[in-house]
Formats: structure tokens, C-alpha cells, sequence
């Protein structure tokens, strides 16, 4: 029998409260200051934490997550996460290019923060590999995308 079987959660448990605390520190300000940072999240150089950034900074950040996270793949992320990218892998280029587009799109616009997404071009870089370009508006400005799609399967 695990020490987790003998645990008993009652109603009283779900509240957490310090007698440090009067009731007006419960109210949920907290909730409050969190909407008023949505995009803070940390500032990443080379590969290393360097503090953190807000709003555009975070975005382009965002955005670049976005378009090198597989949707469906880590549990960590909401369905609606990511890019579904690896589809293509496999496919013919024609239909490649006009799925990446669509794709990329997609993949972007779940996030609240993106107003539009513009796909100026899909190019092909080489026999198995499409290069995009264009502009990821959101509500912080304008970020430039410049993605590479490898549809081989190796």
C-alpha cells in the first residue's frame, strides 16, 4: 500500500491560508497582476537564462517556439500548441508549399496575442526543404518569420 492511500482531502484542504494574511490579501490580486503581464517570460541567449523579458521581446520568443514545437507531441503544451509541420515530411513539394502556409498559419493565430499572420513566399531551398518568409502581427507589433520546412524523412 502506498503513503498516497492513506491521504484523505476534505474541503477545508483545497483553501490554503497564512495567519499572516488578512482577508484582504486573499481577494485575488494576484490574478489581477498576472493579467497584467501576459507575456513576461524568461530572456534567453545562447542558450542561457539572462533575466526577463516582456511584451515584443517575448513575442518573438513566442512566435519561435511556436514554429519549432511538434503540436500533439509533449503533454506539457494545450492541444492547440505548436505546429503541425511534420505532416509533411514525406509529401510531394507542391502540396508541401501550400500546407506550410496554411500550417504556419494555423499554428500561430492560436495564440491570442497574434492578430494576422502574412506568408510572403515559400521558396524551395533545395529538393527537400522550403524556405518562408513573413510577418506574424500581434498586439505587441510586427515579427518577421523566417522559417525552414524539411519534408525529408531522414
Amino acid at each position: 500500500m502506498d503513503d498516497d492511500d492513506n491521504i484523505i482531502v476534505t474541503e477545508d484542504d483545497d483553501e490554503v491560508t497564512d495567519p499572516n494574511l488578512d482577508d484582504e490579501d486573499l481577494d485575488g490580486d494576484d490574478e489581477e497582476e498576472l493579467d497584467d503581464e501576459p507575456t513576461l517570460t524568461f530572456k534567453v541567449e545562447n542558450g542561457r537564462i539572462r533575466g526577463k523579458v516582456n511584451e515584443l521581446p517575448a513575442m518573438v520568443q513566442a512566435v519561435d517556439k511556436i514554429l519549432r514545437t511538434e503540436r500533439l507531441v509533449y503533454p506539457i503544451y494545450s492541444d492547440q500548441y505548436g505546429n503541425d509541420l511534420n505532416d509533411l515530411i514525406g509529401k510531394d513539394i507542391g502540396y508541401a508549399k501550400v500546407e506550410a502556409e496554411r500550417m504556419i498559419k494555423e499554428a500561430l493565430l492560436a495564440d491570442d496575442r497574434v492578430i494576422d499572420v502574412e506568408i510572403d513566399s515559400i521558396n524551395q531551398k533545395n529538393k527537400d526543404t522550403l524556405v518562408v518568409t513573413g510577418t506574424c502581427f500581434t498586439v505587441f507589433g510586427k515579427i518577421a518569420i523566417d522559417s525552414e520546412v524539411t519534408i525529408d524523412e531522414s
